[in-house]
């Protein structure tokens, strides 16, 4: 069983046994040493009363704070395509009593939003991935993305970058900050 196969292996118990350890590893409080959540959702531009898409959101690592920027007027769709990180995701949003988000699971490459929802759609240390193509995602992307919106990527490979996104053409004024690649849907 290659990687790909492991990843998305919801029907046996090793493969949920492999991605909740990866989860688990994902919501290490060490992780906020080198991945603060505050400083890089707010690098996205996500603003007050905005809808937001999170795709991949594994261990609802950036969840509540997004929640937090959006506020009571804003909305979070938080999802993935794993039922462990959904579950996972899920008991966070629960406990913490977070009224604007919604956790639902959901294939980036082919979602169930319908075209034009959202104004914020983030890829947080989701690619790259041997399970998604960029040009694929990035598509999809630019169907929910309202005119305007952003899209904004995230990723812990030094010297990454969304060239497949650029080249695209479907997105400009190709934007970072710390570490956020921001794109902006013409």
């Amino acid at each position: 069983m290659g990687i790909k196969e492991l990843m998305l292996d919801t029907e046996s118990e090793r493969g949920r046994w492999v991605y909740t350890k990866i989860l688990k590893l994902l919501d290490s409080p060490n992780r906020k040493i080198f991945d603060n959540p505050e400083k890089l959702i707010k690098a996205s531009g996500i603003m007050e009363g905005q809808t937001v898409l999170e795709i991949g959101c594994g261990s609802g690592y950036f969840t509540a704070e997004i929640s937090k920027i959006l506020g009571s007027s804003g909305k979070l769709y938080s999802t993935d395509i794993h039922p462990a990180a959904i579950e996972e995701t899920r008991k966070k949003v629960n406990s913490l009593g977070l009224k604007n988000v919604a956790v639902t699971m959901d294939n980036a490459l082919n979602s169930s939003f319908e075209d034009s929802f959202f104004d914020v759609v983030l890829l947080y240390g989701v690619v790259p991935s041997p399970v998604i193509p960029m040009e694929d995602i990035s598509d999809e992307i630019f169907r929910l993305l309202k005119s305007g919106g952003i899209y904004a990527i995230w990723t812990k490979m030094p010297f990454w970058k969304p060239k497949t996104v650029q080249y695209n053409k479907q997105f400009k004024n190709m934007v970072k900050n710390n570490g956020v690649f921001r794109l902006y849907k013409k």
